[in-house]
């Protein structure tokens, strides 16, 4: 049960590179109750509005941040940080008319600031730069996946074992660069890798296939969500995985390829990761579920 309070729930529905989540405005409306039950029920592609997951919005406790964002998958667990969602509430912030410069939104594991590149107030859609600040390099190695050994069997991977970078952008990354990127290695791997017991509370998932030092390919096993079309800091993730290993640079701007689009990276010699796409409205309605 998700609650009384969700009989009545105005949400808006956002996307950034296809990555899309129904967001609940906590300066206009009552935040509901069990914000779990609520993500597992609207992100439902079929019985639901349909979406990678769900996001509150509410006024910041201090002046240290303009808005406070949490977030959570489609499966009900709660994420720390989520780089396509933090440009679609820049968006939302600046067509309401709440920011007088940059958009500094305070998640779970850390505040980022978000300057807007361009906005049409009337397409209720704009283009925005998010300081994700800098990485933690955990472990640059083999995983050990020996619990996966029966998975792994049945993938055709002529370079297994594979090469992981671990880090987190403020949540944690498994990234992988291979020669090709393929259904088994995204849908059948990633979610045994996900939940792999070396990475305690799970992690998100990176297939990287990098086409120049400038330009990667990318698909994105989300934690608690799945497949998605985009990952923001999949996408930061992956850049800084490959200066790691020497297929990028440092302090240029990296064309990553999604299924839902394209982002630009750069990790810069300052060392934030700078992540630049689109934000869009999709539409706005009332949840009576």
């Amino acid at each position: 049960m998700v609650g009384d309070a969700v009989s009545s729930l105005s949400f808006i529905k956002m996307h950034g590179a296809g990555n899309d989540y129904v967001f609940v405005d906590g300066f206009s409306h009552p935040l509901p109750q069990d914000a779990p039950g609520l993500a597992i029920a609207v992100s439902h592609r079929h019985f639901g509005i349909g979406a990678d997951g769900l996001v509150l919005l509410s006024p910041p406790a201090d002046d240290a941040s303009d808005v406070e964002m949490r977030m959570w998958n489609a499966d009900g667990s709660e994420g720390a940080l989520c780089g396509n969602a933090a440009r679609c509430v820049a968006l939302w912030m600046n067509v309401n008319g709440r920011l007088a410069g940059p958009c500094r939104i305070k998640m779970v594991s850390r505040v980022v600031t978000v300057e807007t590149l361009e906005i049409d107030a009337q397409r209720q859609a704009g283009r925005f730069c998010v300081d994700h600040g800098p990485p933690q390099i955990d472990a640059v190695g083999q995983v050990n996946l020996e619990s996966l050994s029966a998975v792994a069997a049945a993938v055709d991977l002529p370079q297994w074992p594979l090469k992981c970078v671990s880090l987190s952008m403020g949540n944690p990354h498994a990234v992988f660069v291979v020669d090709e990127i393929t259904d088994q290695l995204v849908r059948g791997l990633g979610p045994a890798i996900e939940k792999s017991l070396q990475f305690v509370g799970g992690t998100n998932v990176e297939w990287v296939r990098a086409i120049n030092r400038q330009r990667l390919e990318v698909r994105v096993w989300e934690r608690g969500s799945g497949e998605t079309l985009a990952c923001g800091s999949g996408a930061c993730a992956a850049v800084v995985a490959c200066v790691q290993q020497g297929f990028c640079d440092r302090n240029v701007d990296v064309l990553v390829e999604l299924p839902g689009g394209r982002l630009s990276v750069r990790w810069s010699e300052s060392g934030s990761v700078f992540l630049t796409g689109p934000a869009e409205v999709s539409f706005t309605g009332v949840w009576g579920g």
